[in-house]
């Protein structure tokens, strides 16, 4: 039975260590005569201290690559593959806007997406209040393997407020409590919130009646005068 004994050996001039990696008998198969004895036979010594320095260095040097290396050949087996989706602004709601984004970090460039996204951006940030925000289209840059980094510049402007609440096509009575107040934030769930309040107490009280939205935003002050129509 062959029993291995490891001994210390390094890789800078000490494989001469490794010769004698292996030291064991195999009487079943020859007797009582050794078959292997590498410690007297200098020349089989000197092929197995060769392989075994060779086994050695490979797997020193197979540890010692980069482990960006292999990343830099898949990039360049993927040539337009998005490497960052930036957003490029001031205060930005950047959770948020992120959830509103189709475009991932991995995907390939794909231009009808980025105009989706564009126009995703602008309207999370109109249903926070910033009517007047701009997004401008996606500025697209390349590094030496094709990777693509991509940036939205985004000014999301100035938030709008409710200025006046006005409702047509129905009494008072009959549109009960307007939810909007002067001076809050125009949010778009706000206004749904108060349209839907009051087409329901319109139909409560046998009005069967649909409600729009309309607003009039004034730019110059960020003001909005907000008109909820009630239709049969």
């Amino acid at each position: 039975m062959v029993r291995p004994r490891i001994l210390r050996a390094t890789v800078d001039g000490e494989c001469d260590g490794l010769a004698t990696l292996f030291v064991g008998e195999i009487d079943s198969l020859r007797g009582s005569r050794p078959v292997l004895a590498l410690h007297r036979r200098s020349g089989v010594r000197s092929i197995v201290v060769l392989t075994l320095c060779v086994a050695v260095l490979a797997v020193v040097f197979v540890r010692q690559l980069p482990e960006n290396e292999a990343d830099a050949r898949s990039h360049a087996s993927r040539p337009q593959e998005i490497e960052s989706v930036a957003l490029d602004g001031y205060a930005l709601p950047i959770a948020e806007l992120r959830a509103a984004l189709s475009t991932r970090a991995g995907d390939l460039l794909d231009t009808a997406k980025l105009q989706a996204d564009r126009t995703e951006l602008r309207e999370a940030l109109v249903r926070r209040g910033y009517l007047s925000a701009r997004v401008d289209p996606a500025q697209v840059l390349f590094d030496a393997d094709g990777g693509a980094f991509v940036t939205f510049a985004i000014t999301q402007g100035p938030l709008f407020h409710v200025r006046n609440v006005e409702v047509v096509g129905a009494t008072e009575r009959d549109a009960g409590v307007v939810t909007i107040a002067k001076g809050e934030v125009v949010r778009t769930d706000r206004l749904e919130n108060a349209r839907d309040a009051m087409a329901e107490r319109l139909v409560s009280r046998g009005k069967r009646s649909s409600v729009d939205v309309k607003l009039a935003p004034d730019e110059a002050a960020a003001a909005v005068d907000i008109v909820l129509a009630a239709k049969p």
